[in-house]
């Protein structure tokens, strides 16, 4: 439990919504280990765009510890008496505080489940066809964005203490910032804690793999068949797990389209955000899953060694036709379209 609420409270403090209370949990912990003061060094050290000073915990408790009104002790010449009334202040002032973290650590760790047993939730579900995208605006304010052939199962209301949602497909999500009710995404394999706000998640069911990018904040990731283990995940980073059967996964920075653009509009695994699709180095069998959802269709292989051709190139309002064609003049391959079904041979 140590080792879990301290990467919660290590991943709140890099996002900027920790609490003066969980500050100084936070402090208690790196106080007591040196493992939790060299991961916490590593990753501010990350951060370094921060104001001077923040990164600095000792200097952010002080300040703390200097808003606690503590009256000044008046001059008595018995020494004693004073020492310990002051030393019972302290104490007193430190059992609050102490009762308040305990108190937050079981509201945010343990949420009594037994009130919300007779609570009826309404629950919705959107449903995105392949060949098409949508976008809702949850009850909360948070932004949602759905690539086709993606399901989005969500309250009417978030009436209890997390904002949890399903999700089987793709969706780019920006949370709207509440710390005291976390965001939640529930999918088959793994569930996804937000700690900041843009990101987008690919669970895709005939996919091998699953993947989330950050673009910026901070989330947390757990997988179903690995619930101990917390994964924190940076900006600009991509976690993939190549086997949604295994628990062996890799993080890695995101993939930009154009090496000289850093901006977003080039960062190729939310490509789908502007219509466009975008591949670099990537396998034809690949390109082809992108290309169904995009237009609608469904492609075969014939012959299976076309399933291994790579391509790098990039589509924004070319046909299904079109983009074929191009990728016939850099491998040889024909096809050939019977209604929604095109055959590659």
């Amino acid at each position: 439990m140590t080792d879990q609420r301290f990467t919660e409270l290590l991943g709140k403090r890099l996002a900027g919504e920790i609490s003066p209370k969980e500050l100084i949990e936070l402090k208690e912990l790196l106080s007591k280990s040196t493992v939790h003061r060299n991961e916490y060094e590593n990753l501010t050290g990350y951060f370094n765009d921060e104001k001077s000073g923040t990164n600095n915990i000792d200097s952010v408790f002080e300040k703390i510890k200097q808003q606690i009104a503590v009256p000044e002790p008046k001059p008595v010449q018995n020494i004693e008496r004073p020492v310990r009334r002051e030393f019972i202040n302290w104490y007193r002032i430190a059992a609050v505080i102490a009762f308040c973290i305990c108190s937050f650590a079981v509201y945010y760790f343990f949420p009594d489940n037994s009130a919300g047993k007779n609570d009826i939730t309404e629950w919705k579900v959107l449903q995105t066809p392949s060949g098409d995208k949508s976008k809702i605006i949850l009850e909360d304010g948070t932004q949602v964005n759905l690539n086709s052939k993606t399901q989005l199962k969500y309250p009417a209301s978030f009436s209890r203490k997390n904002r949890e949602v399903h999700l089987n497909g793709e969706a780019f999500f920006d949370v709207k910032k509440d710390s005291e009710h976390p965001f939640i995404i529930h999918t088959k394999h793994m569930s996804i804690r937000v700690l900041g706000t843009a990101f987008d998640v690919k669970v895709y069911e005939d996919d091998s793999f699953i993947e989330t990018t950050l673009v910026r904040g901070l989330i947390q990731i757990t997988l179903n068949n690995k619930p101990a283990e917390k994964i924190i995940l940076k900006p600009n980073q991509k976690f993939t797990l190549a086997d949604k059967n295994n628990v062996n996964y890799t993080i890695v920075p995101l993939t930009y389209y154009n090496s000289r653009d850093s901006s977003s509009n080039s960062i190729m695994e939310i490509s789908w955000l502007n219509d466009r699709l975008v591949f670099k180095n990537q396998t034809f069998v690949s390109i082809a899953r992108e290309a169904e959802r995009k237009y609608g269709v469904e492609i075969r292989f014939k012959d299976e060694k076309k399933k291994d051709y790579t391509f790098t190139g990039k589509f924004e309002k070319e046909s299904i036709d079109e983009l074929l064609n191009a990728l016939r003049y850099i491998e040889n391959f024909s096809y050939k379209k019977e209604g929604n079904i095109i055959y590659i041979y």
